[in-house]
């Protein structure tokens, strides 16, 4: 959906354009037939209507047809590119960037409400659209036929004609004979013209873009330059001797209503005093106008049409680019150094795939080299090096992958990967980072298979709860493989998992499903066997068991996406409300063991029956744990009375609870989640 909207809002930026070229160019036409303006109005409903349009050097749009990016809610710097730059520069300013540990984009936020808005108008209208075209249709059950398609009803003031399959003339009952004669053959030249559909789909784009108030300006001056066309084509066919008699019938059924009965489906005459001039001051028009009228309307119809050639780069000039960019935001000038030419040294393709995307992506590899105005003024840091008054550069996060599609051999660039943050050596790890960074794009959605999932939980030996993902790559049911394709920490960061092999990862699933297809690694179809496996393999945590595993079936991308709890339990010191960001306090976390412990007990030598007040501290670790509480932390901490509650208090008071034991900390309970505390509560002591 978000995608469509902004598709919806770019159409209209681009027609709104076109409805001012068309509102000039009527002007340049107003002594050609009005045929010609009412024409014009098809440039700007195939720009409301149609995403997509052809090149030419001939184009009349002095702007982008993409002006608002498809992935500018995922943009770390959000921006348009309308082709304007004074008006790209003000607008883009003021685009609010990505906050740092946001769960949602600024724009995604403004996106989805401008969704919203949008969809309660567009419905508005199309539901009072519907309901006054079913008012009027009822009305209109008592109308008297007269011949064919023609009807009289008494309780109108004006003719009107109502259907788009099969359409009715009405007219208002008592009609002189001489007048009927005029409106009846206008109200048909309509119908021969499809007016009647015309209009009423004019109407449905008018809902969907109702947001933009060129798009009524166009609607009302189309349905003008309809009627006065309309007028044109009827004394054409019935003589000019007609003029004073046809303008005397629609000055007396004049009503300046646009709409009958409310409903837009159905429409009559209006704007009388501009019809009459009209009619009056109509004559056949000269040769050499209705020449120019053909040549203007042509060059429009082409100009407006069609879209601006865009500029084919290739992908070095992509690359060229990038260096400027980077450049660009090392802020060099006169205070710092300042770069008078730069060099690639290396720009090489080192994937390409198919199958992502509609279109095949590639990844080149991009090493470039800064020479600077005086070496001298240089600060090397950050990765940089000097070589022969040349500037090498590589950063933290690596050296810059180019991601580009391909439509029809021209190259479309998508951004930008780094080295250092995944491992392109092998097709199945340039896959994963592909993957990972078109679904931060907004261009995959965020599971690598569709289908049925299981989403298994299970503990750290810190304590921590993860929670991985598990998918069906090749076969859905009982019969397919299992695999692990992501997973998350107890933090919310999510780790996609890449499979251990030198061909692509579909190869290399299908070859595992053809193994337990002839009878081996059956364990392959249970996911709690293959969660276990690479819990052991690949985290390397081989104290968990399947008794740990807590497994949720039929799970769904949602159900992953929701951070996991963590619960610890240990003793806390250094409760500090103002030394960082937030406030905090160091957890010396332990196990609580019961008699019900039996096979930790056992592992620990450890008698259950003697436990001392029916309890066990086991406390193995040398180094606490570093925690955040943040202004939702709930607080709960144990009243000694007849029995023993607990009660919640403030983070100030829980402060001053702690403070009453010099010597012994009772041990608290501590759940995290997306890497903040939740809740503390504190553990009794018998």
């Amino acid at each position: 959906m978000d995608s469509f909207f902004l598709q919806i809002l770019n159409m209209s930026i681009t027609s709104s354009y076109v409805i001012l070229f068309v509102i000039i160019a009527r002007l340049l036409l107003k002594k050609a037939p009005k045929i010609f303006s009412y024409m014009l109005w098809t440039v700007v409903l195939f720009r409301l209507v149609c995403p997509f349009s052809f090149e030419s050097i001939f184009s009349l749009i002095p702007l982008s047809t993409q002006t608002i990016p498809g992935d500018i809610m995922y943009s770390q710097i959000p921006q348009i590119d309308s082709g304007i730059a004074i008006m790209d520069q003000s607008v883009n300013t003021s685009l609010p960037a990505p906050a740092v540990g946001a769960s949602a984009n600024p724009l995604q936020i403004w996106v989805a409400l401008g969704e919203a808005v949008w969809l309660l108008g567009v419905s508005v209208l199309l539901i009072y659209c519907i309901f006054t075209a079913i008012r009027l249709y009822l009305k209109l059950k008592t109308a008297k036929h007269i011949s064919v398609n023609i009807y009289e009803i008494t309780g109108i003031k004006t003719p009107f004609i109502f259907g788009i399959i099969k359409p009715k003339i009405y007219l208002p009952l008592g009609l002189p004979e001489n007048e009927k004669a005029y409106i009846i053959k206008h109200e048909q030249t309509h119908i021969k013209r499809f007016d009647h559909i015309i209009k009423p789909f004019a109407f449905l784009v008018l809902c969907v873009h109702w947001f933009n108030p060129l798009v009524w300006v166009a609607f009302f001056l189309m349905s003008e330059d309809m009627e006065l066309s309309c007028d044109e084509s009827v004394i054409k066919q019935m003589g000019s001797d007609i003029k004073k008699d046809y303008s005397a019938s629609l000055l007396s059924l004049s009503t300046g209503r646009r709409i009958i009965g409310g409903c837009p489906l159905a429409f009559g005459e209006n704007n009388t005093k501009g019809r009459i001039i009209n009619i009056l001051n109509y004559k056949k028009p000269a040769f050499w106008v209705v020449v120019v009228a053909i040549v203007v309307m042509v060059a429009v119809f082409i100009g407006l049409m069609s879209n601006p050639q865009k500029e084919q780069l290739t992908v070095e000039d992509y690359a060229n680019k990038f260096i400027e960019e980077t450049i660009a935001s090392y802020g060099t000038g006169d205070y710092y150094f300042e770069i008078v030419e730069t060099k690639i040294t290396k720009l090489e393709r080192i994937a390409s795939l198919d199958g992502m995307l509609p279109s095949t992506l590639e990844i080149w590899s991009l090493e470039y080299r800064l020479k600077p105005e005086d070496m001298s003024r240089v600060m090397l840091a950050g990765g940089m090096n000097e070589i022969d008054g040349w500037i090498t550069e590589e950063a933290s996060m690596g050296k810059p992958m180019l991601v580009f599609s391909f439509d029809d051999a021209a190259p479309q660039y998508l951004g930008t990967i780094w080295s250092g943050e995944t491992d392109l050596s092998t097709p199945a790890g340039q896959e994963i980072a592909l993957r990972s960074f078109l679904e931060g794009k907004g261009l995959l959605p965020r599971e690598s298979y569709s289908g049925g999932h299981v989403v298994v939980k299970f503990p750290l030996s810190t304590g921590e709860t993860c929670q991985l993902l598990l998918s069906q790559p090749i076969v859905q049911g009982n019969h397919g493989i299992w695999c692990v394709e992501r997973w998350m920490d107890g933090n919310g960061t999510m780790y996609y998992v890449t499979p251990e092999t030198d061909i692509a990862i579909a190869q290399y699933y299908k070859a595992l499903q053809n193994e337990v297809d002839n009878g081996h690694k059956p364990w392959l179809m249970d996911p709690l066997q293959v969660a276990l496996d690479w819990i052991k393999n690949d985290l390397e945590q081989w104290q968990v068991s399947t008794d740990d595993l807590a497994a949720q079936y039929s799970a769904t991308v949602e159900d992953f996406l929701e951070t996991p709890e963590s619960r610890f339990i240990g003793f806390i010191s250094d409760f500090e409300t103002d030394k960082f960001s937030k406030p905090s306090f160091h957890l010396d976390q332990i196990e609580w063991l019961t008699s019900e412990d039996s096979e930790r007990l056992k592992e620990l030598n450890i008698d259950p029956d003697d436990l001392p007040n029916g309890f066990y501290i086991h406390n193995p670790h040398s180094y606490p744990m570093f925690h955040q509480v943040t202004e939702d932390t709930v607080y709960s901490i144990i009243v000694l009375g007849e029995e023993v509650t607990h009660s919640s208090v403030t983070m100030e008071e829980f402060v001053k609870h702690l403070e009453q034991f010099p010597d012994f900390t009772p041990p608290f309970w501590v759940v995290t989640k997306n890497g903040y505390v939740q809740s503390i509560t504190e553990q009794y002591v018998p």
